[in-house]
């Protein structure tokens, strides 16, 4: 397959550069004219002022090739430091882009996906490409541009040594070609085997504790260590066929070096040729090599990012609009409905024609078992996904219409495995919200009944949390993670599951905290529980795709008679819209 829609992609992140890189190639093309004298002055060297024992004179010719020395240098340092500016910047351009094209996948694609493969895509695949970028810019195309000034320079000074030179081309060629087919495919092999030994060291540091308490100890390292063998085979191949291109290539220029010194050394013994012409032939002839070289040693540099440009543009235009588009911004009151919703992952129906209301500041519980669907309310409410049938309104505005990440903002949810990253409990409650006060934290900790245990903490808010939270109770983890939703002041609070690591007193004091606001949330609660089921205004089950509006009691009795030991509200079970 083509890789120009991927070059196309790519391209883009270098507007606004083009006139530096501009500049850059012009430089690149003066350094292949300034090394042309170097020739000239050899020949001045060796044909006239050794032959008349001038010091003077070849002093001055040594002199003018160590200045010419220095000036391609300086420009070749300035042609580096230029590009490198430019690549730089345009990577980080790409990996902005391929982050928000990462927020734009879609819940079912991020279900799927290989997380580390997409790891090592978003971090190896754009360095590779950082690496291909400067060795092509900086070095490769400059090499060129040098090798076809002195093979000009070549023909100038003897065509027929040109001609034993130029013998040797279509080796170089049939080189390239039968060997760069052969990286190419290397390249690509070590890449697929390099993702999978990526996803497996991340699937061992997520799987640590499950490796420990499966005593899955041996099996792992067995099933890694058999990675890590396929990637060693695969990144040896790669390797030693990347160093036999180059040595190939090597080894041509060297047999032409000898070919030149043999044939011109017949010219000189001739006499059709003077000494100090073989030598400024053989030194402009070394610079070419020197030109070949570079172009040879970043050819598979090139080849591999490439491939890795390949890959990120895949990244890139990989999957399926996002469920809502819209772009109207709304002062969220806590108003929502769902109406005629039905929805299913892939075959199977999961809701069928589901109606629901939540007014502000009510709280609303959803019951049912496992595997009905209640959290995928919550993922339809939030718009991670979109109906096949029906709508869904906040505050009379179609999700259509809506920007959702102004929307969501809005909103609250804590999932019943609440998500922990690393840093202190203060910056996980402000998570998303930078601008927070250790006032507007320190209230949320409060309402969430969290601040008690986090002031007993040797550093209180400042406290460190370890990876993932490890250094925290999955209680309160918990009710980190419901201040963390309600440090924005939510219109909506979605609970999942809530009480797997909250206590039923907990949650209770946190729903009167609510309700004592003047500004209270409305509130979905997903539970079985009946004591936090005793806690809501209007109550539903979830049964064979509808919600059915239930009584508390009816609710404790269908979870194993246990009455509720809240005050619970006696609504009569009715299905909704009926």
């Amino acid at each position: 397959m083509s890789n120009r829609p991927a070059w196309r992609y790519y391209r883009q992140f270098y507007q606004g550069a083009y006139p530096a890189l501009a500049a850059s190639v012009l430089v690149a093309l003066v350094q292949g004219f300034v090394l042309l004298p170097v020739a000239l002055l050899v020949r001045v060297a060796f044909d006239r002022a050794i032959p008349a024992h001038s010091v003077g004179l070849l002093l001055a010719a040594g002199g003018g090739v160590l200045a010419l020395y220095l000036l391609n240098a300086g420009a070749g340092l300035w042609v580096r430091g230029t590009i490198l500016d430019c690549t730089k910047r345009a990577i980080q351009r790409l990996r902005d882009d391929l982050l928000a094209c990462l927020y734009r996948l879609s819940r079912e694609e991020y279900s799927h996906v290989d997380l580390g493969r997409l790891h090592t895509a978003f971090v190896q695949d754009t360095e590779r490409l950082d690496t291909m970028s400067n060795a092509l810019v900086a070095q490769l195309l400059p090499a060129v541009v040098t090798a076809l000034v002195l093979g000009a320079v070549l023909v100038y000074l003897n065509w027929a040594l040109f001609l034993v030179l130029a013998v040797t081309t279509p080796a170089l060629l049939l080189c390239s070609r039968l060997l760069g087919r052969r990286v190419r495919e290397r390249i690509r092999r070590f890449h697929r085997s390099f993702e999978t030994f990526s996803s497996g060291i991340a699937f061992i540091l997520r799987s640590l504790d499950l490796t420990a308490t499966q005593a899955a100890e041996r099996f792992e390292r067995e099933r890694q260590g058999r990675r890590h063998d396929e990637l060693r085979r695969v990144s040896g191949a790669m390797a030693w066929l990347q160093a036999a291109y180059v040595l190939a290539q090597n080894t041509i220029a060297d047999a032409t070096g000898v070919l030149i010194l043999v044939a011109g050394g017949a010219a000189v013994a001739t006499g059709s040729m003077t000494i100090g012409g073989l030598l400024s032939f053989y030194v402009t002839a070394s610079l070419l090599k020197d030109a070949i070289y570079t172009i040879t040693t970043t050819t598979p540099q090139v080849i591999a990012g490439s491939e890795s440009l390949a890959t990120l543009y895949r990244l890139a235009t990989a999957g399926a609009p996002r469920p809502y588009t819209g772009h109207t911004q709304i002062t969220f009151g806590g108003r929502l409905a769902l109406e005629g919703v039905s929805f299913q992952y892939g075959e199977a129906p999961l809701l069928r024609d589901l109606d629901l209301a939540i007014r502000p500041g009510e709280t609303v519980a959803i019951t049912g078992p496992n595997g009905v669907g209640k959290s995928t309310i919550l993922s339809l409410i939030l718009g991670f996904y979109r109906p096949q049938r029906g709508r869904l309104t906040a505050d009379g505005w179609e999700y259509d219409t809506l920007d959702m990440a102004c929307l969501r903002r809005a909103m609250g949810v804590v999932l019943q495995e609440a998500p922990i990253v690393s840093g202190t409990i203060a910056e996980n409650i402000a998570y998303g919200a930078p601008e927070a006060t250790s006032d507007e934290i320190e209230r949320a900790a409060q309402l969430a009944t969290a601040h008690d245990f986090i002031v007993a903490l040797p550093n209180g808010y400042e406290t460190l949390v370890g990876e993932a939270g490890t250094l925290l109770s999955g209680g309160q983890r918990q009710r980190v993670a419901i201040a963390r939703a309600l440090l924005r002041r939510p219109r909506l609070l979605m609970l999942d599951e809530p009480t797997n690591h909250l206590d039923a007193v907990s949650l209770r004091t946190l729903m009167c905290n609510l309700r004592a606001l003047d500004d209270a949330p409305a509130i979905v609660i997903i539970s079985h529980d009946v004591d936090v089921i005793a806690e809501c205004d209007v109550v539903y089950a979830l049964e064979q795709g509808r919600l059915v509006r239930r009584a508390a009691h009816m609710v404790a009795a269908a979870e194993g008679g246990r009455e509720p030991t809240g005050v619970y509200p006696s609504h009569a079970s009715e299905r909704i819209g009926s």
